[in-house]
């Protein structure tokens, strides 16, 4: 009991002291609105109400910092008027693929900005994607590329805690997995945005959860694929049990104590804690080594660097948020070894899904352009997972390993080389 006392001592002695020493940077209660203007960017706020009632909050980067929209590119005709023999049907195949791929990369007819979706994985939120400097943060790099750039937020998390009728502290707000936002969510983002910009259709990026959802949707609405130009998928998630063992040991323990029946929140900081976070983290903290460490026990080992200076500022916007049953979700596929829809016992399943055991999710339903992106030291989406989603997926046509060992899962977002390694070649694969 000695050791163990003098542990919390020096602990709390540590926090005093890391407290008692450091200047919050500028940015580390700021919400993701805030962080877009004040890095210079227009920021606009949108609320999505679902069908089932849910009231999100979505944000957009309608241009760069260049004044001009990036026009479509000019129509090129080939000339035609010669005999109508083999070169004339070549020319006018020629003339037909070009107008396609041309009206493709435009947004609309008159030649608006192309339009993106960001979406987040769990526990976190539309700050992931403006966490950085802006030629380091992909949000800010797409929309100075020339993209109309919309950040999702999936329902529970700190942007998107209303609803037309429940509370937040009612359980029965809570009662939803990632299948909700598959089948809610998402797809009634997607409708918005379209609405809103007149965009026949737009790029899709996800990270972890926002690729899980994204694969589930199509089973519901095969219709989406026609939406979606490309969809980029980093860190993709559909099978994962062949996570981190300690994953699969929480999973089990999760099932043991009926994690699956739980209707609450989880993982939401409030302002004392991100705070207090944000000084455990800083530069000149002694308990700065601990936030890395933690980051490492999370999402795997890295050599890859986040912003010194920047890093209380990250911790302090994640977690963001989530409902339980999103992480029991999780847990479920991680012990049946399938993509699949939330189970809730024989007799529910039977309710809900007219079967016993729940919905199966197919991949082969995923008919857009994928690109995948993954690392060979993600703990959470692992290679062999990664490369079970590929053989599935009918059009994958960039199956992209990050070329560096000691990338993990959270590196996709914060490392000050994700724009080197992942967001350049993401970008050329969303522009051919």
């Amino acid at each position: 009991m000695g050791l163990l006392t003098g542990l919390v001592i020096i602990t709390v002695i540590l926090i005093l002291v890391s407290c008692d020493c450091c200047a919050l940077h500028p940015h580390t209660l700021l919400n993701t609105p805030e962080l877009i203007r004040v890095r210079g960017y227009p920021a606009e706020v949108h609320h999505v109400t679902t069908r089932d009632g849910y009231v999100l909050q979505i944000h957009r980067i309608p241009r760069g910092l260049t004044p001009t929209a990036r026009p479509c590119a000019r129509r090129t005709h080939f000339r035609t008027h010669e005999s109508k023999g083999a070169r004339w049907i070549l020319l006018e195949w020629l003339n037909k693929v070009y107008s396609r791929e041309n009206a493709s990369r435009c947004d609309s007819a008159r030649g608006k900005r192309p339009v993106v979706l960001l979406m987040h994985g769990v526990l976190s939120s539309s700050d992931d994607f403006v966490l950085n400097d802006p030629h380091q943060a992909l949000a800010f790099m797409l929309a100075d590329a020339g993209y109309d750039v919309w950040l999702g937020n999936a329902r529970g998390n700190t942007y998107s805690r209303r609803h037309v009728r429940l509370s937040p502290d009612q359980p029965e707000f809570w009662d939803f997995s990632w299948d909700e936002i598959a089948q809610y969510d998402l797809p009634d983002m997607l409708a918005y945005i379209r609405n809103t910009t007149r965009a026949p259709t737009l790029d899709y990026v996800g990270h972890s959860m926002g690729t899980t959802v994204f694969f589930a949707m199509m089973n519901y609405y095969p219709h989406i694929n026609g939406w979606i130009r490309k969809m980029v998928a980093m860190a993709p998630s559909a099978y994962i049990h062949n996570i981190f063992a300690g994953y699969r040991l929480l999973s089990i323990f999760n099932q043991i104590v009926g994690g699956s029946a739980s209707k609450f929140e989880t993982g939401r900081l409030s302002v004392e804690m991100k705070t207090s976070l944000a000084n455990l983290c800083s530069p000149d903290a002694l308990t700065r080594g601990v936030c890395l460490k933690i980051i490492g026990l999370v999402a795997g080992p890295s050599r890859h660097a986040i912003e010194r200076d920047y890093l209380p500022v990250i911790v302090a916007h994640t977690p963001a948020g989530v409902a339980t049953r999103v992480l029991a979700h999780y847990s479920q596929l991680i012990l049946a070894q399938r993509f699949q829809a939330f189970d809730h016992g024989p007799t529910r399943n039977l309710e809900k899904y007219g079967s016993p055991t729940p919905r199966q999710y197919s991949l082969k339903r995923v008919t857009v352009p994928v690109g995948l992106f993954w690392s060979q030291d993600d703990w959470i989406n692992t290679p062999r997972d990664v490369a079970q989603i590929a053989k599935e997926l009918p059009r994958v046509m960039l199956n992209y390993k990050v070329p560096l060992r000691g990338f993990n899962h959270l590196d996709f977002l914060w490392s000050e080389d994700a724009r080197r390694l992942v967001y350049i070649p993401l970008m050329k694969f969303l522009k051919t």
